[in-house]
């Protein structure tokens, strides 16, 4: 770690504000700095390529004005960075963002919808009962991001592990979750079956979502 700090100032320079580390399971990697521009990426761009040979993923940069700006068009991914992040080096800029419950509605919304068409698509496409499987499993890591959203509007604290946000989400907006809570246990499923359920579960989150007053 203190190597990657050492190479990400080496390249930035002045211009860095924050390494950050995000994410649960799949660690991703965020460089905030003061200014951006043409110059400064060219001037980064071998450095991208050697950290993706290393970690197998790019590193997300932005700009402290980017961030803030973004609140709100991209307020869930930004939630989700503040519930979920450590900070390498530099400031924390996260820990003081605040969010407007009716932009994160409004992504919600967008989110569930959205997801809903896709998974009929998928559905439609699907030719294999291990095509459908691959659709079936990219449940759980697709949702949980949106399924946090849900718990801010209703003002509860984010648990660990994933069954108690389960659990939570299904109380608060009464639903039910068995498909999901199935899928995070890797219990023996019909496929079928769970793809009429997340579809039920995406239609019905929608909707409520579509109703509800922030």
């Amino acid at each position: 770690m203190e190597k990657l700090i050492i190479e990400v100032k080496e390249v930035f320079g002045k211009f860095l504000e924050t390494i950050t580390e995000y994410g649960k399971k799949d660690l991703q990697y965020l460089i905030v700095v003061n200014k951006l521009n043409s110059d400064l990426l060219k001037k980064v761009r071998p450095f991208v390529r050697k950290f993706y040979g290393k970690h197998k993923k790019i590193p997300l940069i932005l700009t402290i004005e980017e961030i803030k700006d973004g609140l709100d068009v991209f307020p869930l991914e930004f939630l989700n960075i503040k519930l979920n992040h450590n900070i390498i080096y530099g400031k924390d800029i996260f820990e003081s963002l605040s969010f407007d419950k009716d932009n994160i509605r409004r992504e919600l919304e967008f989110e569930f919808r959205s997801k809903l068409i896709n998974l009929r698509q998928g559905y439609l496409e699907s030719v294999s009962d291990k095509e459908l499987k691959i659709i079936v499993d990219k449940a759980i890591p697709t949702l949980l991001p949106i399924l946090n959203g849900l718990l801010y509007l209703k003002n509860v604290k984010i648990p660990e592990p994933l069954d108690k946000i389960l659990d939570n989400v299904a109380k608060e907006y009464k639903i039910n979750v068995a498909v999901l809570k199935k899928l995070n246990n890797k219990e023996k499923i019909d496929l079928e079956e769970a793809v009429k359920e997340l579809m039920i579960l995406l239609s019905s989150v929608g909707e409520l979502l579509d109703e509800m007053e922030v």
